[in-house]
């Protein structure tokens, strides 16, 4: 039975304290058809918030991604999401602010531009959407929807996510027991695959982005720290 968001998940949330994900920095590199680049990737608590964020950069290019949020009851809720790409083919500044007491979502810089929500509803960025798949995973839910919003235009997406297979992974000669998790959505040729170590708290260790003209890809290098 696909996992509802929040409906489903609002019955339950009430003992899933036990459900915390570990914090972790480590070493990923990130592939496109435009820049090959290495970074730190990093989840972490900063006093009462929670934020995960990349930086990367090399003589060519800049890569920085900010997500910033709170986690209540096993639910994520946004608060910001910052991100500056360099240098000028691949420029991107965009900031946005999601206002839970007001219920709206605001994006400022290359793509402006400002949406009402519903915030008894779970709306996630690109970014700390992964934090919710972790928490998904982790408590052994295999099939799901989230709601993302639309960088470009505003408003939101709704994306299923459906885990396909376990296998193992390989990161500098350590094997770990991997989640094969696919990300897709309707009448779109696009699909994300995803795998994640159970050894590690369903960290990310590889994310692939495919589109018939693309791919991108995401994968873990080094941990430098855990837990």
């Amino acid at each position: 039975m696909k996992y509802k968001i929040p409906i489903f998940f609002l019955l339950f949330v009430s003992y899933l304290d036990a459900y915390q994900l570990s914090e972790y920095e480590a070493k990923y590199a990130f592939e496109s058809k435009e820049i090959s680049i290495t970074g730190i990737r990093e989840f972490k608590k900063n006093q009462d918030n929670y934020e995960i964020r990349f930086e990367a950069s090399n003589l060519l290019a800049s890569l920085f991604f900010l997500s910033e949020f709170n986690i209540n009851n096993d639910k994520v809720i946004p608060k910001t999401y910052d991100i500056k790409i360099r240098p000028k083919f691949l420029k991107r500044d965009q900031f946005i602010t999601f206002d839970q007491r007001q219920g709206f979502v605001k994006s400022n810089g290359k793509s402006s531009w400002e949406f009402e929500f519903d915030n008894s509803d779970l709306l996630l960025d690109p970014l700390n959407v992964q934090v919710m798949i972790r928490i998904l995973i982790k408590k052994g839910v295999n099939e799901f929807d989230l709601n993302i919003i639309d960088m470009e235009n505003g408003g939101s997406k709704i994306y299923t996510y459906t885990v396909t297979k376990n296998e193992k992974c390989t990161v500098n000669k350590t094997k770990y027991n991997c989640t094969i998790l696919e990300r897709y959505r309707k009448d779109s040729d696009r699909v994300v695959k995803y795998y994640l170590a159970k050894e590690l708290d369903f960290m990310f260790i590889k994310i692939i982005d495919a589109s018939p003209d693309k791919i991108n890809k995401l994968e873990l290098k080094e941990v430098l720290s855990f837990g």
